[in-house]
């Protein structure tokens, strides 16, 4: 339900520009002219490398490997194997400096916040608020709470952390409520909140960095602002409907 809402919404936000005569008419020979494969080996290396860096992070749970590393050696193997004789212009000129130096900055404010104890703070906030209301309200009031400041601080900051900050005090919860707190449904709906805010904001989610870089290095800039109206009324319909999912799935059924 969420894909097809999040679609109906960005196409009725942008009506104008996918139906103004000002649109440019894509031609797929045109393209495949200008954006030509030159050199098929090297995709295949470079593809290859990616499909099984992929296949690595699935496998998480069986080798227990940091994916940091992972693809950090993927990501030597291909430049080894694609550029061997220039690997200082392959890390000059292709390589998204802008952004890697973005999330490093972003992951030292996450942490800073982390060490101060913003994010601990939140997950006490929520544990007592939920555990000072009645019996039969408690998994309404949880579900709902966990979602909405999971979508919400994630919109702002790294979910990475948050989330990592949070499974803990799911775990205390569902350890002192066994019978009303199923650590599944909590833990589905800090998934969900965590997941979906990222949509929010700019900040919210890797891919929107990445994306905004890509886009600006192109010509086509992508601010804060002009991400924040479509992202959070994205955020907000779809935060609904996975609240609206999980309380007719887990409480009301």
């Amino acid at each position: 339900f969420c894909v097809p809402a999040t679609l109906f919404l960005v196409l009725q936000i942008y009506k104008y520009y996918l139906s103004t005569e000002k649109m440019a008419t894509l031609d797929v020979r045109t393209l495949k002219k200008t954006y030509q494969v030159y050199d098929e080996p090297r995709l295949l290396i470079a593809g290859t490398t990616t499909f099984f860096v992929i296949l690595i992070f699935f496998l998480h749970p069986v080798h227990h490997k940091d994916t940091a590393w992972i693809a950090l050696i993927g990501a030597f193997i291909t430049i080894a194997f694609t550029n061997p004789h220039d690997v200082q212009d392959a890390l000059r000129n292709h390589v998204e400096w802008d952004t890697l130096l973005f999330f490093a900055g972003l992951f030292v404010l996450v942490e800073v916040c982390a060490a101060m104890g913003l994010l601990t703070a939140i997950g006490s906030a929520l544990a007592s608020v939920i555990k000072s209301q009645p019996e039969e309200d408690q998994l309404t009031l949880a579900i709902t709470l966990i979602l909405w400041v999971s979508a919400i601080t994630s919109a702002f900051l790294d979910n990475i952390p948050y989330t990592a900050t949070m499974i803990p005090v799911v775990k205390i919860l569902a350890d002192e409520l066994p019978d009303t707190l199923p650590v599944k449904t909590l833990a589905w709906a800090l998934s969900f909140g965590a997941c979906l805010g990222g949509n929010g904001t700019l900040l919210g989610a890797s891919a929107n960095i990445v994306t905004a870089g890509l886009s600006t290095s192109k010509g086509f800039g992508i601010s804060f602002l002009n991400f924040l109206y479509p992202g959070m009324l994205v955020m907000f319909v779809t935060v609904a409907i996975a609240n609206l999912y999980m309380l007719i799935v887990y409480v009301w059924i």
